[in-house]
């Protein structure tokens, strides 16, 4: 028992060590945090068409692969509730997977999310939103007249400084469709002091010099005739504001207001690239080449280190070509683009009008989802109303990360209140891997234990057991979910226009045709299992047909089962394994199995013979984890279930979802059979394309029958962290047979 003692407590010590290590990470760098990005194929799918994701698990800091941890918790969520969960294994912080979209989807807003266990402890989770249609079932729209029109204004510091110039930057919605809308500010008395227009997708900004205690207003021009008027912020007369003005080669900061000294910081990726003392309003000018390509934080400190704003610096817009390339359909292609080192995804689908804006990397370091086609200084405006949050990072953790195996974390409880819940062994059978896979851990005082497992990577469920292999008091188990029970998701309505109606019932077509010629990738060949069996050094095995079969299990063991038998003290029989050494006394009970979960000895021994297949026995001293034996007998059943054998206590059965398995690729080549319709709207899926050098990449595919206008969409980040969104537009037309 004296070993048992000691290994129990190296073991605690390690625990404590490690965590004592991560909350010292903590309180000294925020590089300990971890952010997803999520690139799909398109943000808006039809049912019959396929949801196709890449991720990229990143640090918050530097945009470079998170060595964190290897597993990623992906769910689709709708209105009605979870659609699918799904476990990612992480590949140099990459994982991709897809959804084909059921023909019993409701239409609506529905939500990919994605996070680590490590995340949870910052409560970060990562949200792409999706719009599914169903055009096979009726829909409503909402009356999104009947809502009123908004306007929210905002400046860089978010206040407005009187008696001085601010540049204003404004939103005008209607139940959060963006309102294309003309109309005028004007003072108290009247007085127009500027004409304002906002763009398609709501925006606009102009200048304004206001004077404290006065009140201003903007005048919004009904389309049906007459006007709306909106309030504007009261001006104050303390508080320091900046105006950034972009130019293509460079940035100009211009403070205002209450400048009475302090620095001004532009910040990239945790570090600080530029910083300025600021003891009045004179502008500062930046060239472009000076600063890293990527979004910036700009702020502002007084000499009192008070911040008065810290928002993002645009240093980089989307890699956009509007000028097509034009391609033939049913042909062979080929797209050169220059990409440094790196990891991105690749999509090539085709575009439609009214499609919803695709997530960018270009912008997802804080969280902005920007429209297309914007300059730096309409992006500037548009980032506005997006508020850079600083979250205070957490004294403790509740969630150690999945840093090298995947982890069940539960809770050992007392069924009488006598029983003692500390130091106690619990060990996971997972009799779903078809080997004897298992792990054990020691619960803390509370009854608290930690898991560590290894499954293959089948993207199903998983049958397991948990066991508390002390049978003579009754224990119970309660487990948690790596994921989460809640999410703070706003489901708006899905607002379908007649302009729609044409496009979508085009796409239907497309979609029932490709279904229809669809064949589905066959793949006989097993998944590699390429997990390590706990145990497999036994000193004997026995196959119960080899032998006579006997009424009784402990029959078998006297009669040709020479290395165990049973004993039996004070009317309760058990096990018991020879030791082949006989300097060594085996002073332990040995661990009983039957289809790799423990069992309790005496139970077993009353169980019929002729359910069980075989025998496997270890006569020497085992160690699992924490957990010591003198001997092992691992007997397995002839359905491989238990065979119907009951557990009475200190057990539960459950299953794990274990990880997505590799995605297969497509086979085959529409070009080999001319007479099939090719009718796919997205030509090249690459969710995991790597770039090794620097330098200018072939992407290859074969274009389709559908014709119209296609996007090559490049998301994904260099090797220096540095993120990557290149947009190419491409025109496909009908194929022309020239003759020679």
């Amino acid at each position: 028992m004296k070993i048992t003692h000691i290994r129990t407590n190296r073991f605690l010590a390690i625990i404590t060590l490690f965590f004592v290590a991560i909350i010292n990470a903590l309180a000294q760098t925020e590089n300990v945090r971890e952010r997803v990005f999520i690139d799909v194929n398109t943000h808006d799918l039809l049912v019959g068409e396929t949801l196709q994701y890449s991720t990229f698990c990143l640090s918050n800091t530097t945009n470079k692969p998170s060595a964190l941890s290897k597993y990623l918790y992906v769910e689709l969520i709708g209105e009605g509730g979870v659609v699918f969960q799904r476990k990612h294994q992480l590949e140099n912080g990459k994982a991709s997977g897809e959804f084909f979209i059921p023909s019993n989807i409701e239409t609506g807003k529905y939500y990919l999310v994605a996070y680590t266990r490590w995340m949870r402890n910052f409560d970060d989770v990562t949200q792409a939103p999706l719009i599914f249609i169903n055009p096979y079932k009726g829909h409503t729209n909402a009356d999104v007249l009947t809502e009123d029109v908004t306007v929210e204004f905002n400046t860089v510091s978010g206040v407005l400084i009187a008696n001085t110039a601010n540049n204003v930057v404004f939103k005008v919605s209607q139940g959060n469709k963006p309102l294309i809308r003309k109309g005028r500010v004007i003072s108290e008395d009247g007085k127009q002091i500027v004409d304002i227009n906002s763009d398609a997708n709501g925006f606009g900004a102009f200048e304004i010099t206001p004077e404290k205690g006065k009140s201003y207003q903007m005048l919004i021009e009904n389309p049906e005739g007459g006007f709306k008027f909106f309030d504007l912020p009261s001006a104050t007369d303390t508080g320091v504001g900046l105006n950034i003005l972009h130019t293509n080669a460079e940035i100009e900061l211009k403070p205002y207001g209450d400048v009475k000294g302090g620095r001004l910081y532009i910040e990239h990726q945790g570090n600080v690239v530029l910083e300025r003392d600021v003891q009045s309003t004179y502008p500062i000018r930046i060239k472009r080449t000076e600063l890293p390509y990527d979004v910036l934080r700009v702020s502002f400190k007084d000499n009192q280190g008070k911040l008065s704003y810290l928002v993002p610096l645009f240093n980089t817009k989307l890699g956009l070509e509007t000028s097509p390339t034009i391609l033939e359909t049913r042909s062979p292609a080929v797209i050169e683009q220059q990409l440094a080192k790196g990891n991105y995804s690749v999509s090539i689908r085709k575009s439609f009008g009214n499609q919803t804006p695709q997530m960018h990397a270009a912008f997802s370091k804080e969280g902005l989802s920007l429209p297309e086609n914007l300059d730096y200084t309409e992006l500037q405006n548009a980032a506005s109303f997006y508020r850079i949050e600083e979250k205070e990072l957490p004294t403790s953790i509740s969630f150690l990360p999945e840093y090298r195996y995947q982890l069940l974390e539960g809770v050992l409880k007392a069924e009488s209140g006598s029983a003692s819940v500390e130091n106690k062994n619990v060990i996971l059978s997972l009799t779903g891997e078809k080997i004897l896979n298992m792990s054990v851990a020691r619960t803390d005082s509370e009854g608290r234990f930690l898991l560590e497992y290894q499954t293959m990577n089948r993207g199903k469920q998983t049958d397991a057991h948990l066991t508390m292999p002390e049978f003579e008091s009754e224990y119970s188990f309660e487990i948690s979910d790596n994921f989460k029970k809640q999410h703070q998701l706003d489901f708006s309505p899905v607002i379908i226009d007649t302009a729609q109606l044409a496009e979508i019932r085009e796409r239907s077509i497309i979609s029932q045709l490709e279904n229809a010629y669809f064949t589905p990738l066959i793949d006989s060949s097993e998944i590699e299992n390429n997990i390590l069996p706990t145990m497999n050094a036994f000193n004997a095995h026995y196959e119960f047909d080899d032998y006579v079969r006997f009424r009784t299990l402990k029959e078998h063991l006297v009669e040709y089962i020479s290395v165990a038998g049973v004993r039996e003290k004070r009317g309760v029989k058990r096990f018991v394994v020879y030791d082949l050494d006989s300097n060594f006394d085996f002073e332990l009970e040995s661990l009983v199995l039957l289809d790799g979960v423990p069992v309790h000895a005496p139970d077993l021994l009353e169980f019929s013979p002729y359910r069980i297949k075989s025998v496997d026995i270890a006569n020497k001293r085992y160690f699992l984890g924490s957990y010591i034996a003198d001997g092992v007998l691992s007997f397995k059943t002839i359905e491989g279930n238990l065979g119907g054998f009951e557990i009475k206590n200190n057990h539960m059965a459950f299953s794990l979802l274990t990880p997505e398995a590799e995605p297969k690729t497509a086979g085959g080549n529409p070009l080999e059979d001319l007479r099939t319709p090719d009718a796919r709207i997205q030509l090249l899926w690459a969710p995991e394309y790597e770039v090794a050098e620097d330098g200018v990449e072939q992407i290859q595919f074969n274009t389709s029958d559908v014709e119209g206008d296609f996007e090559l969409v490049i998301e994904g980040f260099t090797e220096e962290g540095i993120p990557v969104s290149i947009i190419k537009k491409i025109k496909v037309k009908e194929r022309t047979n020239e003759k020679g």
